[in-house]
């Protein structure tokens, strides 16, 4: 049985939210890709291939769980949510602040 009731508008901004923070980890792996292929190319050390790869995994993950909170109801999005915003910031965390 399909539930035909309006999302209640907080579901739908919590799930506005983790999906920005969901590309912006898409667009942050991006950028790290492009400036180590430059700093590759110019003989410049770069960020690293362990920061790219734990970027592009993190960016993956967060896709994911997007995707999942997208196509769910309930429970489900405000825990894909949080999900979400906790790979953003630790990300953010570990390869950017700490």
């Amino acid at each position: 049985m399909v539930d035909s009731r309006p999302e209640p508008r907080l579901a739908r901004l919590w799930r506005g939210v983790s999906g920005a923070l969901a590309v912006g980890l898409v667009l942050l792996a991006l950028a790290l890709i492009g400036f180590q292929i430059y700093a590759g190319n110019n003989e410049l050390p770069g960020p690293g291939l362990d920061v790219v790869a734990g970027h592009i995994a993190t960016a993956v993950a967060a896709v994911v769980a997007q995707i999942v909170a997208d196509r769910r109801r309930g429970w489900t999005v405000a825990v894909c949510g949080l999900v979400v915003v906790l790979l953003a910031a630790s990300t953010l965390w570990f390869y950017w602040w700490a």
